[in-house]
């Protein structure tokens, strides 16, 4: 188990994929944990994660109850205390990038938003926000933006999907440092990736590897 065991968030039981290993882990408040995530390896951490799909075998619980006992609705309001950043970038190409920014939060209807949205675009440099198309949005100015759209709402926790791939060096200083603070203010973070670099594994410490059992 992974943080304080009295704030559990996430409870994978009995996972398993292509006939491969068994999955048991558990993430809290204010923790950090490393899955190491292929592309080709079957297992679609961050749908189940989130109650999109339904692992093959076993279960995975948010809160308490599995993703599979929320109501669409219920499970909708769970998804909105969720911030994350997926390697394929999430912005949808038929909106401008601002409007991409705000979704989660006209979705969820979060009071706030305003202020919390100009917070975090500021703190990653990309204020205001643009209104253009993703497309022709430079990609460092569109990850930083769906940073902006994973921080803002004071998530629950964070899944971070490779959310560095590409980006410089100035702006991993910048995403880490504002992981740790969302951390220090009880955040957990489920990062996803095939490898951990070394200043990821720093800022994230202390940090839980979660692997499966032994076959």
């Amino acid at each position: 188990m992974t943080g304080n065991p009295n704030s559990e968030l996430w409870r994978v039981a009995g996972v398993r994929a292509r006939q491969g290993p068994v999955w048991n882990f558990s993430v809290a408040a204010g923790a950090a944990a490393w899955i190491p995530d292929s592309d080709d390896d079957g297992l679609d951490w961050l749908d189940w994660l989130l109650g999109l799909t339904t692992p093959p075998e076993g279960a995975v619980h948010w809160q308490g109850r599995d993703w599979q006992a929320y109501s669409p609705d219920a499970a909708s309001a769970a998804r909105g205390t969720i911030g994350c950043v997926l390697t394929t970038g999430g912005a949808l190409a038929n909106l401008d990038m601002d409007e991409n920014v705000w979704l989660p939060a006209r979705i969820h209807r979060r009071p706030g938003a305003a202020a919390e949205i100009e917070t975090w675009a500021r703190r990653f440099r990309c204020w205001p926000l643009p209104a253009r198309r993703p497309a022709v949005v430079r990609e460092r100015e569109r990850q930083r933006l769906l940073w902006t759209r994973a921080f803002a709402g004071r998530p629950l926790a964070l899944v971070l999907e490779r959310p560095l791939r590409n980006m410089p060096e100035e702006d991993r200083r910048l995403f880490l440092a504002a992981v740790a603070d969302v951390r220090a203010a009880g955040c957990a973070v489920i990062w996803l990736e095939e490898t951990l670099a070394e200043d990821v594994r720093a800022a994230l410490a202390p940090l839980t590897v979660i692997t499966p059992e032994p076959a």
